[in-house]
């Protein structure tokens, strides 16, 4: 998400229909967070700036991380809109239900999907975004 500038994903089942989604809020507010402790490289060597009491801790919490799957992580049930919503419906939704990403959904199936981020740059003047239906990026 981070490399490819995304606030969130949304989550389809084999049908395109949209099951979840996972944003940048659900990933911070994960449970297990992992602490990897400073080291420091000397002569070929490694010194621990803290103190790794468990030997094996930061193995056992890269596994829980790794380990994470997007249904307990994603959140439901989804906000989503249609593509004849107008920009203060949208408008309404990313301020009174707090949701950023916003799916867009066509008979019943992801369309596209569109975020705060979208609104802004149409509303600044970007051409590219101006030129798509009030900035729905379509699915790819």
């Amino acid at each position: 998400m981070y490399l490819n500038g995304l606030s969130g994903l949304p989550v389809v089942d084999e049908l395109d229909h949209v099951v979840g989604i996972v944003t940048e809020q659900d990933l911070v507010k994960m449970e297990e967070p992992v602490h990897i402790p400073k080291i420091l490289g000397i002569l070929g060597s490694f010194v621990y700036l803290d103190n790794p009491a468990n030997g094996d801790e930061i193995e056992k919490q890269l596994e829980v991380l790794t380990a994470t799957k997007v249904q307990g992580v994603m959140t439901t049930p989804v906000i989503t809109a249609g593509p004849d919503d107008s920009i203060e419906t949208l408008a309404e939704i990313f301020l009174h239900k707090k949701a950023n990403p916003v799916p867009v959904i066509e008979n019943n199936k992801l369309a596209g999907i569109v975020s705060r981020a979208d609104i802004v740059k149409l509303i600044a003047g970007d051409k590219e975004i101006a030129k798509q239906e009030w900035g729905l990026v379509k699915k790819q």
